[in-house]
């Protein structure tokens, strides 16, 4: 029975532990980006699509034309096995969302505790290089 109580505590313990942890950071993936820009997903239901879908260069935006118009198109062979679709609007939007994102990633990336970010040996360092008395003027650029 003692040894059916300390496996309780120990699981209630592990439980604990786990409740505290943060939630893992939400991934924003490309197809999630593309549909919230506004392109659009077609299905791949005829052979024709299929021989098209294909041809067409695989993880990459590529620019067409159709009907005197540009489009944009983004082959997703491992997901969803569809067609996006999207307008040059829906491009701008794309672009300007990704870049966004891309640029937010690599701030939280230089601010962390990451041993593998290029400004966390800086943000670490124990002297303060700014104030030693030999380093006036360095900085005055």
């Amino acid at each position: 029975m003692k040894l059916y109580g300390s496996s309780i505590a120990i699981v209630a313990t592990f439980l604990a532990v786990a409740a505290c942890m943060p939630a893992p950071p939400v991934t924003e993936s490309k197809e999630n980006l593309l549909s919230s820009a506004g392109f659009k997903t077609i299905t791949l239901n005829t052979p024709a699509k299929q021989a098209a879908f294909k041809a067409l260069p695989a993880h990459e935006l590529s620019r067409k034309t159709y009907k005197g118009k540009t489009i944009w198109v983004y082959p997703d062979r491992d997901i969803c096995g569809c067609l996006y679709i999207g307008s040059q609007n829906a491009y701008n939007r794309y672009i300007k969302t990704a870049t966004a994102k891309m640029m937010s990633d690599a701030i939280k990336a230089n601010y962390s505790d990451d041993p593998y970010s290029p400004t966390a040996s800086i943000n670490a360092m124990d002297y303060d290089w700014a104030g030693d008395p030999e380093a006036y003027g360095v900085y005055d650029w």
